[in-house]
Formats: C-alpha cells, structure tokens, sequence
C-alpha cells in the first residue's frame, strides 16, 4: 500500500490496557467538551473506569487549554488527576501551537500517536530533532467546522476515533449528540456532519524519523534553581506582551477593512477586546487619525467590529480570502521586518 508517494510500514498489532488522552488546545474551540463527551463515552458507554478534567485560565477564549482523559479497559480504578506528561494520544487542536507554545509536544514517545488540526499532509510537517511518535494524521478541521457549519470539536473528535478502538465512532457520536441535545435540530446536525468528515478526510500515516530535522529552540520556561530562580514578585514571561498571537483561536472568519467607505469614526476601535485596528497619526500636520487596517495577529475574529460599523466599512469575509497588502498592516512594525522586506 502506498501513502503520499511512500510506502508505508506495516503497522504493528497494539493493544492498551489504559489510554491517555492530551488535547492542546485554544480556549473557544471546544477542547474542554471534548474531553467531556469522549470520557464519557468511555465510561458510561463502554463501562470503562476513567476521568477527565481540564487546566485553562481566566479567560474563556484565545488562551491554551489542556483537557486530559484517562480510562482503563480493564476497570482498574482511576484515582489520579493529575496533568499527562506521556499521553497515548496527543491532540493539537491548531497546527500554530506548534510555534506560538512548543511545550505541547513535551512527554511524546515512540508509543504517542499524534493529531494535529493542520491544513498539511502529515509528510508536509516538520518536527524538533530527536522527535517520535508511533504515528500520526493530519485533519483540516477549520475548514471542515466552516463548511459543515459545526464546532471545531465536531471535527476533531471524529478523527480521534482513527487512534482509539477502544471508544467506536458510533458510540461517540451517539454521545457527542446527546451532550449538545438541548442545540436547535439544524445544529446537531451540522454536528454530525461534521464528525463524520472528520473520520472520512483525516490523513495518517506512520512517523518517519527524517522528518525530525528541525533544530531544537531554547526553552520557553527557565529551568529554576537556587542559582538562576527570579527574585520573587517578578513577572519574567508578561502575558500582555507584543508577541500575542490570537490567530489560533479563530473559526475561519475574519473583518475585511474597505477604506474607500470608512469616514474614521472609530466605533470599531471602541469594541474591539484586542486593539486590532492600526491608525495613523501625524502630529505635525494635526490631522484626525486615519484608520489605515487591521493587524490580523491579535485579531480573533469576534465580528465585534462588523456590527458595530455604521457603514458598513467591515464585512466578514472567509480568512483565506484576505490578499498579502490587506495583512501588510502592524502596530509593531519593527517586529514584521521579513514582510516588510517581502
């Protein structure tokens, strides 16, 4: 049998007495649900012995979330609830975590099977040196969720069942659709869709050690001692800083600017959560500022900004419709010299 132009390596016969279950997530993409309906499925459903339980921050959204589950087939008593460092599976639910937060790789083996929500073919993606994983599948769930009309979470847990036996796609779906039963009947059928597609159009593939060739980068946490320790009280990794990407927790929408209608009112500014929009201002010539665009990394596609344009200068447009001049616009621009130099 041939994958993506290799032949593929047969997979060996594996069986697990308990699972472990990892999702790297964005806060708004449903991750926390997931972990829900997928622990529930295996406990009610199956009659498996397992938990789930999830770590996030204030914020309900554009902040990581980690929703952990752990069953046993054998109903052996779970008492734990602590965090997974080595899961059975791990699931990346946006392929720019990969970037903006590499720790969620940390714990991986050659027994890890490995989900990423990427528009990529699983040969297309690079990992740091030294990386395995038993296998791994890519899925193009943003798309999917937009085209199906359905959470991000439909998809998502509709390619999981490729990695886990031990939970069958139509007991999960049967509990997926109970969980969200009070949803409009519309919906829940969007919902179905959605899962079923995530099952149909995700890509996997056994690992291959030649593509653990990126070069490892510095850590993003100190490693602490007595000798290297911060004085107490002392904020080291600001979260309020310039480098934010709020890309990851978007649904495939986002506010396409048209300055030819704008008459600089403001109003989009005024709602905005995230101070998206770039002005320009000159106070040598003193003339009211003009709105210029948007900068597109700390936008999370809210809408916000399209209701509340009085003329309509901001209309929602598919995220991949946006030309490379209507992203050229920064609040930092010193921080965007490649593009600039592009």
């Amino acid at each position: 049998m041939w994958i993506f132009g290799r032949k593929a390596k047969e997979e060996p016969a594996y069986s697990r007495k308990t699972v472990s279950i990892r999702m790297e997530a964005i806060g708004g993409q449903g991750a926390n649900s997931a972990g829900k309906i997928f622990a529930e499925a295996a406990v009610l459903g199956k009659g498996y012995t397992g938990n789930h339980f999830s770590s996030f921050g204030s914020e309900k959204k554009g902040t990581p979330v980690k929703s952990f589950v752990r069953f046993s087939t054998e109903g052996k008593i779970i008492r734990t609830a602590s965090y997974i460092k080595h899961p059975d599976i791990l699931v990346i639910f946006h392929e720019s975590l990969l970037q903006t937060h590499p720790e969620c790789l940390d714990g991986i083996d050659a027994h890890t099977d490995l989900l990423i929500n990427s528009t990529k073919s699983p040969d297309e993606i690079q990992f740091p040196q030294g990386f395995k994983v038993r296998k791994f599948a890519t899925v193009d769930a943003t798309s999917l969720a937009l085209k199906h009309e359905c959470g991000l979470n439909a998809v998502m847990l509709g390619a999981i069942t490729k990695f886990c036996s031990e939970v069958p796609a139509d007991l999960l779906l049967k509990t997926f659709l109970r969980f969200f039963a009070h949803l409009p009947e519309q919906v829940q059928k969007n919902n179905s869709e959605g899962f079923e597609a995530g099952i149909k159009k995700t890509k996997e593939y056994l690992f291959d050690e030649s593509q653990a060739s990126v070069e490892k980068t510095a850590e993003i946490l100190p490693k602490l001692g007595w000798e290297n320790a911060p004085l107490g009280g002392l904020i080291v990794n600001p979260g309020n800083t310039v480098l934010k990407d709020n890309s990851a927790s978007r649904k495939g929408l986002l506010p396409r600017f048209l300055p030819e209608i704008c008459f600089n009112c403001g109003y989009c500014d005024m709602v905005c959560p995230d101070y998206c929009f770039v002005w320009e201002i000159d106070p040598a010539k003193n003339p009211p500022p003009q709105l210029k665009g948007i900068d597109y990394q700390y936008c999370k596609g809210c809408q916000k900004c399209v209701v509340a344009c009085p003329v309509q200068a901001l209309v929602t447009v598919p995220e991949g419709d946006l030309t490379k001049e209507e992203r050229s616009q920064h609040l930092f621009p010193h921080l965007h010299k490649r593009d600039q130099k592009d």
